[in-house]
């Protein structure tokens, strides 16, 4: 019999439900301002009073004037409210001791009634004409920049192989300051010192302007510009190895894909590849153009700016274009390397960010949106005391969400003991960031161009609490806290990392966890946090992916009732100290996980992300009332959607209202009973027709059980749109969602994976284009853990595959000798693992899909999201065949005959 779908306490549960709603702007005041000013950027005008809304300015500049001129003696707050619209920015708008609340009351800036004030440094890029190979062209003049954004979606910046493959590095020479690639990997592109090497490197990237190369026997010695070159190899860390993902940006020879932008300095032209359904003659497209929009700054520690709140805004389009003038090497977590030397002697600047924070007291940035910034998006830089980040969501981001507080100034070698006044000799006290609130702040899709930064970036911190935050989507850390790499005393301490949930992190870079820890850090807990779904991804290093990472240094301090599932690694720790206190950490916890992330008051932030959020749902079958497909929705973990009992079948499925390119999915299990059964066996399947009569899996879990009241999130890697979403079980057992979430993503598109034109009773072989040899059982065994090896052609049966379809373009690939399947033993995500032969377990490490490339088929394994190859380019009889990132090589392409 299956169990029972609903509890006990049913009626109950119903009756205490509650529908977070999607707005949670906080309301204007409490009480009545003594002053209130009004801002309206469609019907303002700078020359009325700003007292009503029928005589608001227009500019923010001029409401900022009108308070200089209110705020000598404040007897309540002022209040200036900005109506709907977009304020585009000529300059960054500074806020000081002038414009500060006194008498203890607070200058608001706030969204006027629920509207959507968009303060933005994007200008428009119109004039679209069409150009040769499906382009269009604009003119830009002057302007140059590393982001576009076309109909509020970002474009890539156009690269070489396309997005979903690298190249990888084939060794270096320090001596001469020569990088080595393949000679087919690189040639005389047009504007060839403006093209760039991001060279992915441990926990980092690198932007390295390319300044010439020579081929010899199939290598390139690529030399790069002399900045970088004066960094990169003096500088031993982070590694520069073998085998490190890379790929070109900025050439017009790379745009090729629907998605794809290119800016030409010199002709003063971009170029842009339309995607399905976009219109250039109509879309809305724009370019950033300044780095910073709001500047809270005082004249001095003495004279800080204080007393101001910022609420309900949205922060949009921000640039930074140093990669593009002096190439850009990123130290770790976003600082970039000004010098480093081969006794790892490393100096370091600070990114900029949208809004920035410094000398400061008592501000509040509460319930704001920061999108489509160009680096970071907040900064609460030095000597900001007192001060709250609550509720903000923060996402399509280039660099870091959130940083705070000191790291290393330029002038300081970033190994320094930071204690002032101690050290740096003199430095005030009072550039500690102190009594720091960061809480309930909704983070993800940050660090997509600059890889190696987190979520929360915070560093000499004291006293500053990090709780409560929902963060996911990241190519580094989740929240990395600590600076130095030091043993010794410093301004760290006394610092609360807790109920912060996270997941589907780390998930390009590698030497970091969901939470990683830097230097002694006295009193601070790192507890009760959820962190989930932190798997190695075929770019990542050898080195840690985990839950947690103490690193150097790290002491004084405990971690407490953490939960740590399906993470890569738990617990790693790096020359900590003694007094590292690890109590009540496990894989599982249902009162952790339930207590984590976003509090009530917060919770609707998901829903302004969530495609799905309120979509028209169906579903195979429904229990009954109370348990409709519309609560599984519904952005409230509490419902949920449960099939009938004889529904072996069950599926449920949204309707996103159009198609769009998908970037991440979430799943959140039942709450309130223990069903195992209902936590394991299912997929995501998206489609364009609502039967699902043709599908792709974007994910699935087999057989391995969730956490009871868990959250099952990753990456949607298929460069597809998608309208509708179905989750399907597959073991036949019962399911139930509480809720359900896809987000939207950007960059650039391409045709749907190429499956072979198989049947799947009909015996084929595969063979390597690069050695001519052929996919072969070694040595004709018929056992579980056989090798599969390359060997010429023989006509065996221990060389002919069934290709048989299981899933939505899943294949599972089955030998004809043994009757065994191919599989990545034990689902290993490490590059170089050895292809095996198995029984067949329906397991994702025994399910492929085919992506068809030039002369062939590339062949990914589902698990690991890694190709097979035949390592090293060998052409030996009896290489193995192993799992690597995609390269776009020979070695790596199939045929199926």
């Amino acid at each position: 019999m299956r169990p029972l779908r609903i509890g006990a306490g049913l009626n109950k549960a119903l009756a205490a439900a509650v529908v977070v709603c999607a707005t949670v702007l906080p309301a204007q005041t409490a009480h009545a301002a003594t002053t209130n000013f009004y801002v309206d950027p469609v019907n303002g005008s700078d020359g009325n009073s700003g007292t009503s809304t029928a005589s608001a300015f227009k500019t923010i500049q001029a409401a900022q004037a009108a308070v200089r001129g209110a705020n000598t003696n404040m007897s309540d707050d002022i209040v200036v409210n900005l109506r709907g619209g977009t304020y585009s920015l000529p300059g960054p708008i500074t806020f000081g001791a002038a414009d500060s609340g006194t008498n203890g009351r607070t200058v608001v800036y706030q969204a006027y009634n629920g509207e959507t004030p968009v303060i933005s440094g994007g200008k428009a890029i119109s004039g679209w004409t069409a150009a040769a190979n499906g382009e269009y062209k604009a003119s830009v003049g002057s302007l140059d920049f590393r982001q576009l954004y076309v109909n509020g979606t970002r474009a890539t910046r156009a690269r070489f192989p396309d997005t979903g493959s690298d190249f990888q590095l084939q060794g270096s020479d320090k001596t001469n300051k020569l990088l080595k690639v393949r000679s087919s990997q690189i040639s005389n592109w047009n504007n060839f010192s403006r093209v760039e090497m991001v060279l992915e490197t441990q926990w980092a990237e690198s932007y390295l302007r390319l300044k010439s190369f020579t081929s010899s026997g199939g290598t390139a010695n690529v030399s790069i510009q002399d900045h970088e070159a004066g960094i990169l190899f003096p500088r031993p860390y982070p590694l520069l190895s073998d085998g490190s993902a890379l790929h070109f940006e900025n050439a017009h020879e790379f745009l090729n894909e629907p998605g794809e932008f290119y800016v030409d300095k010199d002709a003063q032209t971009v170029y842009y590849k339309p995607r399905p359904g976009e219109n250039m003659s109509t879309a809305t497209i724009q370019a950033p153009t300044l780095e910073t929009l709001f500047d809270v700054k005082g004249g001095s520690l003495d004279a800080p700016a204080h007393d101001l709140r910022f609420s309900g805004l949205t922060f949009a389009q921000t640039t930074w274009m140093e990669a593009s003038a002096n190439g850009l090497l990123n130290g770790q977590g976003g600082l970039y390397n000004l010098s480093a030397d081969p006794s790892n002697n490393q100096y370091v600047d600070r990114p900029p960010a949208g809004v920035q924070v410094s000398d400061a007291d008592r501000v509040s940035i509460t319930g704001n949106t920061f999108k489509q910034m160009g680096s970071s998006a907040l900064d609460l830089h030095h000597g900001v005391h007192d001060s709250t980040v609550t509720g903000n969501i923060v996402h399509d981001v280039a660099g870091n969400g959130i940083m705070v507080g000191k790291f290393s100034d330029p002038t300081v070698e970033y190994h320094t003991v930071y204690n002032p006044p101690a050290s740096p000799a003199g430095e005030d006290p009072r550039e500690v960031v102190r009594n720091v609130t960061v809480n309930n702040n909704l983070i993800t899709r940050i660090g997509l161009d600059y890889l190696g930064t987190a979520g929360i970036n915070a560093g000499f911190v004291n006293s500053t609490t990090i709780n409560h935050n929902d963060i996911t989507d990241t190519p580094w850390a989740g929240i990395s806290l600590g600076w130095g790499w030091q043993s010794a005393a410093n301004a760290l301490g006394a610092n609360t990392v807790r109920y912060n949930r996270m997941g589907n992190v780390v998930n390009r870079l590698c030497d970091t966890a969901g939470i990683y820890h830097l230097s002694n850090d006295p009193g601070t807990v790192i507890g009760d946090n959820y962190i989930h779904d932190v798997v190695r991804t075929p770019t990542a290093c050898g080195s840690a992916v985990s839950g947690l990472y103490m690193d150097e240094g790290s002491n004084n301090m405990t971690l407490s009732n953490n939960v740590l599932s399906r993470t890569d690694g738990f617990i790693n720790q790096n020359r900590n100290g003694s007094n590292v206190t690890k109590v009540g950490n496990a894989t599982s916890g249902a009162s952790v996980i339930k207590a984590s992330g976003l509090e009530p008051a917060h919770q609707g932030l998901a829903a302004k992300l969530n495609l799905a959020y309120n979509r028209p749902a169906s579903a195979s079958s429904v229990y009954g009332s109370g348990w409709q497909a519309s609560r599984a929705d519904d952005n409230d973990a509490v419902t949920g959607w449960s099939p009938t009992g004889s529904d072996s079948s069950a599926w449920w499925q949204v309707d996103l209202g159009q198609a769009y390119q998908l970037g991440q999915f979430s799943l959140t299990t039942r709450q309130d009973i223990d069903q195992p059964e209902t936590r394991s066996g299912f997929e995501i399947r998206g489609s364009n027709d609502p039967t699902f009569a043709s599908y792709t899996v974007l994910a699935r879990l087999g057989a391995d059980v969730l956490p009871m009241a868990s959250t099952f999130t990753g990456d949607i890697n298929a460069r597809q749109q998608f309208r509708y979403v179905r989750v399907a079980k597959t073991d036949g057992a019962y399911f139930f969602i509480a809720d359900f979430g896809v987000q939207q993503t950007g960059g650039a598109l391409e045709d749907a994976a190429g499956a072979p034109n198989v049947n799947p009773s009909t015996y084929y072989t595969i063979k390597n284009v690069n050695s001519g040899q052929m996919l072969d059982v070694y040595d004709n065994s018929t056992g579980d853990g056989a090798s599969v090896v390359q060997w010429p052609s023989t006509g065996g049966t221990n060389q002919q595959w069934n290709i048989v379809p299981v899933s939505g373009q899943l294949y599972r690939i089955v030998n004809r000798n043994s009757g065994k399947v191919l599989e990545m033993p034990n689902g290993s995500h490490s590059r170089g693992t050895a292809l095996k032969q198995n029984t067949y377990n329906g397991g994702s490490n025994q399910l492929w899909y085919f992506e068809q490339v030039s002369g062939g088929y590339v062949i990914r394994n589902f698990e690991s999201k890694q190709v097979l190859e035949v390592g090293n380019d060998s052409t030996a009889n009896g290489a193995a065949v192993d799992q690597w990132m995609a390269l776009n090589q020979p070695n790596q392409t199939w045929t199926i005959q």
